[in-house]
């Protein structure tokens, strides 16, 4: 599925959920997450970004392991995304997300590391890159914006969650930064996709935001609207405009305009549904070296 917000859509052989319910008769054939065109044509990348999925009981797609949802549920919905992209949800690479700039390196041995219930997080930040085929990056959303970044010439791949938070602290440009500094990437030759996020006309934030915003991006003004009382964010036109000041050619920027509160029947979104709700995942890897 390439940018639409249509409903997800799973296998019919997908076991009944948990509470008992049986799946809408919407939910056929496989699950298909949502691709980028831009990164979708890159030999040896894979990615793609899990949704909500209505009309099965209480798994719904969550990938997150945060009470009060059940984590086996969600471990089982990690193994069904992954499997759709073909990979291996056994080597996913989490983070404890933080809502800052951090960015983890991983590598072979962080593989695997947050992946299952319990198992200890590949660390705490909110950006993980890699250049290790088989390793699986995973950031988890629900409003927060997800950006997926490739470098085609290395190659190498980055997972970013960039909440009002971390757009502030410009993790965008830290990511790149990051890359450049492990990978010896060139960022006139990145490519990013920032994917379905909260809209703003959906996202009112404080005062304080705003400032702060225009602290890290005095020309970003564009990024706010002034609603009347007060003023709306636009994590998109943010973080794009992070991107192209870190380098990133505009051409090779990517954005959905799918709102995550809009379309909440498709998307999780804690302003939308409140805090309970489940997350998305934002999935990237470099294809395993024997094909995986």
């Amino acid at each position: 599925m390439t940018e639409t917000s249509g409903v997800m859509v799973l296998d019919p052989a997908f076991p009944t959920p948990r509470d008992g319910s049986a799946p809408e008769p919407h939910c056929q054939g496989p699950p298909r997450p949502l691709k980028s065109a831009l990164l979708d044509a890159v030999p040896g990348v894979v990615h793609g970004i899990t949704g909500r999925v209505p009309g099965l009981g209480a798994a719904d797609g969550n990938v997150a392991y945060s009470a009060p949802r059940d984590r086996q549920d969600a471990w089982l919905m990690r193994q069904r995304w992954c499997a759709a992209l073909g990979l291996d949800a056994a080597r996913l690479a989490v983070l404890g997300q933080i809502h800052g700039a951090a960015v983890r390196k991983v590598g072979a041995d962080d593989a695997g590391s947050g992946a299952r219930p319990a198992t200890d997080p590949a660390g705490y930040g909110d950006a993980l890159i890699s250049d290790e085929p088989g390793v699986v990056l995973m950031t988890l959303h629900a409003d927060c914006l997800p950006l997926l970044l490739v470098d085609p010439d290395r190659p190498a791949v980055a997972a970013v969650h960039a909440g009002w938070r971390g757009t502030v602290a410009d993790i965008a440009g830290a990511t790149v930064a990051g890359m450049r500094r492990a990978f010896g990437s060139d960022p006139a030759r990145l490519l990013g996709y920032i994917g379905p996020t909260i809209g703003p006309d959906c996202y009112e934030v404080g005062p304080e935001v705003a400032e702060a915003w225009l602290a890290v991006a005095p020309d970003g003004q564009a990024s706010l609207r002034d609603t009347g009382s007060r003023p709306s964010f636009d994590l998109r036109r943010a973080n794009r405009h992070l991107l192209a000041a870190a380098g990133l050619e505009p051409a090779r920027i990517e954005v959905s305009s799918i709102c995550t509160r809009h379309d909440g029947d498709a998307w999780f979104s804690h302003r939308g549904q409140g805090p309970a709700t489940g997350r998305f995942g934002a999935i990237i890897a470099l294809a395993d070296r024997d094909g995986d």
